[in-house]
């Protein structure tokens, strides 16, 4: 995928290699991204490109063991990092641009988190700062979303369908040697709600992957989110848009989901 269209190489799953149950905890075409890639290159240069407009973008990890989030992590948080640990997101919320945001309880208060998505490549465990981006196998835009709170914990408040949404695609980290130099704009229905740097997170990516690996195992397709800074109000018919310069742009719609319970629940 590049900004003028996609090209489509699905047939480089044929080469993974066969699995039995039990399968190894990780996503299995994340792990096997290394020696994908050169059938991957080969594939795209053979095919035709296929307008973005044609395509319904997914997930560009389709089986996270983990959603890590980074929470307290921008300067202005005077938070030291560490101090407030991470939170989780079932992963299950996953969703790509394609999908869009779908409310499942729409009388409460649904917010956006503009963030950037570190997707781990090799599985790891008490790394250092200075080797932890080799484990990393790139990078995406999130939309950590979240129902505002009233009683409930904040992971079960991260843990709706569709309230993990990564796109529009996965850049390998060898194209971002250095995340902390990215940035983001955020939109919502065209008004800018947000503009930042990444060198402003008070854990750098590096450090959130060895801080995370100092208390659990990563294992590839793990997706640590960087922790936001821009949170506010969505509701349905809103057009979320995210942009990473580096990594691309996704508009991702807000609808009532076909599951949403009527009233207004509360925990």
């Amino acid at each position: 995928m590049d900004e003028s269209g996609i090209r489509d190489v699905t047939a480089a799953v044929e080469l993974l290699p066969p699995q039995r149950w039990p399968f190894p905890l990780g996503d299995q075409l994340i792990a096997s991204l290394p020696s994908l890639r050169a059938p991957i290159g080969e594939l795209a240069r053979g095919a035709p490109l296929i307008p973005r407009s044609a395509v319904r973008l997914l997930s560009p990890v389709a089986n996270p063991g983990k959603f890590i989030c980074g929470v307290g992590n921008w300067s202005h948080h005077k938070a030291p990092l560490g101090m407030l640990g991470f939170l989780f997101k079932a992963t299950s919320a996953l969703a790509g641009e394609g999908q869009g945001v779908q409310l499942r309880w729409p009388q409460r208060t649904t917010l956006h988190e503009p963030e950037l998505a570190i997707i781990i490549g090799r599985q790891c465990t008490n790394v250092t700062e200075a080797e932890a981006l080799d484990y990393v196998a790139g990078y995406s835009c999130a939309l950590d979303m979240t129902m505002k709170e009233e009683r409930e914990f904040f992971c079960f408040c991260k843990s709706f369908d569709t309230y993990g949404v990564l796109g529009p695609c996965l850049v390998t980290a060898d194209e971002i040697p250095n995340p902390s130099a990215l940035s983001y704009r955020f939109l919502v229905n065209g008004e800018v709600r947000g503009e930042r740097k990444f060198d402003d997170l008070t854990g750098s990516p590096a450090q959130l992957v060895a801080f995370a690996s100092s208390a659990m195992t990563l294992h590839p397709g793990d997706v640590i989110l960087s922790g936001a800074a821009d949170v506010g109000p969505v509701v349905a018919g809103d057009v979320m848009t995210l942009e990473i310069p580096g990594i691309g742009w996704m508009d991702v719609p807000v609808t009532v989901s076909p599951h949403a319970r009527p009233g207004k629940p509360t925990g």
